[in-house]
């Protein structure tokens, strides 16, 4: 019984034309691969016969199909479908050898957690009883590039990605040549070790393919370096979302697995559809018209805002909390709207994106103030084409009805580009009172976007793109 069978190695498969060409050499002499796909076969198995309820997947189905548009009328531009990143993992040939869609296990690790199952630890706790950390408040990742690796063309972006987690959390990179260090690798894809393996060699594997060369795909990989599993897998999941398990292609149940019911490693982090760590709603789909994570009755409208573009305020709050990162702050700050103390920063907040200021207490420079009426208006949103950066082109549009009265606002996309993820382009919209989930994704034309209501007078939508042509539509008015 592998019911909470583990994985160490995660990531995303970013471009098949990468090399290197021999990637089962490479696992062998970590992991009998024989006795690993027996394995996964074993969890397959297991999760097929996982009971499903037939009555509401069906009215779940019945549901997404009247949101798919027959028709869909894009403004003029190239039309680009970005492929996820586990259905390029498919094409590279690799998912045989790989588990939840981006993991590789060496065979002590396949050992140590088939024991922790046995005794009914969590994955976690095993990872952490195992000493897969790399300290805490201080803490320093050091890290090289292969010999082989392109890194004047790569490093970038790479950069740029820990930059993002040093602006925001306490882990800090340096670049070494000796030395334990996690090496940045060539590869058909995107993998990393989940904590700090401690391995003989010296190194740990950081493989960052072509197609990885996003600042989202590889904060993520670096959240699994940091010791982090996806949020799908949480023991809570299946209050929030439902897996249509008649869905998935053959051989790739386990990627659905869940841990164990062990509450102290959420550290009070809720479910998010947003984060950087979600599936999107489609992967391992043999089906591909149709989802095989279905968001459940009341929380619908995140559909479409499966796997968020960056690590989102809750991914940053749970690092900082992982490694303690707050010690470095004695005296505490009160901050507004959700904000936490900066732990770069003791003296100011770390603000949910759609407020700013030292405080939280502030909206961001050039927000466009809306005052939405009782009439209904239209607007559109505009971002041009531009250069293809490390950094968005984002646009605030904060939508204002009368105190007393909320926000009603049906979002349209008009985009020439769709990618899983809402990676590339789109805008978020931010409706709840509480500031700190991630809000609805909008991104693609060929879906009818749910009509979202504000819980107050307010409501935050936040456009942005890398550098590709994005348009939208908002139609809004104030309701009771």
């Amino acid at each position: 019984d592998l019911e909470m069978f583990c994985f160490f190695i995660v990531g995303f498969v970013g471009s098949a034309l990468a090399g290197p060409v021999d990637f089962e050499d490479d696992l062998k002499h970590n992991v009998d691969l024989g006795r690993l796909q027996k394995d996964l076969k074993d969890l397959d198995d297991h999760l097929k016969s996982s009971v499903v309820d037939e009555a509401e997947i069906e009215l779940l189905k019945e549901a997404y199909t009247k949101t798919v548009l027959p028709s869909p009328s894009p403004i003029k531009g190239s039309i680009v479908k970005d492929e996820d990143a586990n259905k390029l993992n498919e094409k590279a040939g690799e998912e045989k050898d790989l588990f939840e869609g981006d993991v590789l296990l060496t065979s002590h690790q396949l050992s140590l957690i088939e024991s922790a199952h046995k005794s009914n630890r969590s994955r976690r706790q095993a990872l952490k009883d195992a000493g897969y950390s790399w300290g805490s408040v201080n803490v320093v990742i050091p890290y090289s590039y292969s010999a082989t690796y392109p890194k004047a063309e790569r490093s970038p972006t790479i950069t740029a990605a820990m930059k993002y987690w040093e602006k925001n959390t306490c882990v800090r990179f340096n670049e070494v040549a000796s030395g334990y260090r996690v090496e940045i690798r060539e590869s058909a894809g995107c993998s990393s070790y989940v904590g700090k393996i401690n391995d003989p060699s010296g190194t740990q594997a950081l493989n960052l393919g072509a197609g990885c060369m996003g600042v989202g795909t590889i904060c993520h990989e670096l959240s699994h370096t940091f010791g982090f599993f996806h949020v799908q897998s949480r023991y809570d999941r299946d209050t929030y979302v439902t897996i249509d398990f008649n869905n998935i292609l053959t051989g790739n149940s386990h990627n659905f697995n869940l841990e164990s019911a062990d509450k102290t490693v959420l550290r009070d982090i809720p479910y998010e559809f947003g984060s950087n760590m979600h599936y999107y709603h489609k992967d391992f789909a043999a089906n591909y018209s149709k989802p095989v994570i279905y968001a459940k009755a009341g929380y619908q409208m995140y559909q479409e805002s499966m796997m968020g573009r960056v690590p989102t305020f809750y991914d940053i709050l749970g690092v900082n909390k992982h490694f303690n990162c707050s010690a470095k702050c004695t005296t505490a700050l009160t901050c507004s709207n959700g904000g936490v103390q900066d732990v770069n920063n003791c003296a100011a907040c770390l603000c949910p994106s759609g407020w700013a200021g030292s405080k939280c207490d502030q909206r961001p420079t050039g927000t466009v103030a809306v005052l939405v009426t009782s009439t209904m208006q239209t607007k559109r949103v505009d971002i041009p084409a531009g250069t293809v950066t490390t950094q968005y082109t984002t646009k605030y549009f904060l939508l204002q009805a009368p105190v007393g009265m909320k926000v009603k606002m049906t979002p349209k996309a008009l985009g020439t580009r769709w990618t899983n993820s809402c990676d590339a382009m789109g805008f978020e919209v931010k409706y709840k009172s509480d500031a700190r989930p991630s809000g609805v994704q909008v991104c693609d034309w060929r879906v009818q976007q749910p009509t979202i209501t504000s819980e107050t007078n307010e409501m935050m939508v936040i456009a942005y793109s890398y550098g590709n042509q994005f348009a939208a539509e908002m139609q809004f008015m104030a309701v009771v």
